[in-house]
C-alpha cells in the first residue's frame, strides 16, 4: 500500500527518540517536515543539502557511496540517509533526496539504524 509523505513523516515521530524528520532534495527544498519539538528542518533545507554534498565528496575519498551520515551535536545527533530509487533497492542509487532525522540522544541511534531500511523503503515508495 502506497502511503503519502505527510503520514509517513508523522509515523516516524512515533519512534522513541525522534524529535524531527524531513525529506529534503539536493537543492535544499524541504519536501516535507514534521517536528515533535523545535527546531525542525523547515528552514534548514540548504544546510542539509550542503551537509549531504560534503558527505558525498568525503565518500569519494574513502571509496564508497554514501549510505548514511551521522553528525553529533550537543542537542542530539542528526542522521542523513539518501532515499533509494525504489522500495526494494539494495543500492540506494540517487533520487536526489535525503531523509533527515534529529534524535534526542546518541542512545537513540541504534533504534533508528535498525528501522532505517524499512523507513527508507516506505519513503522511496511515497516520493
Amino acid at each position: 500500500m502506497r502511503r503519502d509523505l505527510p503520514s509517513l513523516l508523522s509515523d516516524v515521530l512515533t519512534v522513541k527518540g525522534v524529535l524531527a524528520v524531513a525529506v529534503v532534495d539536493e537543492s535544499g527544498e524541504v519536501r516535507g517536515e514534521e517536528a515533535r519539538e523545535p527546531p525542525g528542518f523547515s528552514d534548514a533545507g540548504p544546510l542539509v543539502a550542503s551537509a549531504l554534498a560534503a558527505s558525498k565528496v568525503l565518500g569519494g575519498f574513502v571509496g564508497g557511496d554514501l549510505q548514511q551520515t551521522v553528525i553529533e551535536y550537543r542537542g542530539g545527533p542528526v542522521v542523513l540517509a539518501p532515499l533509494p530509487k525504489s522500495p526494494g533497492a539494495t543500492d540506494p542509487g540517487s533520487t536526489g533526496m535525503v531523509l533527515v532525522l534529529r534524535l534526542a540522544s546518541i542512545a537513540d541511534l541504534g533504534r533508528i539504524r535498525f528501522q532505517l531500511p524499512r523507513l527508507l523503503a516506505q519513503f522511496a515508495a511515497a516520493t
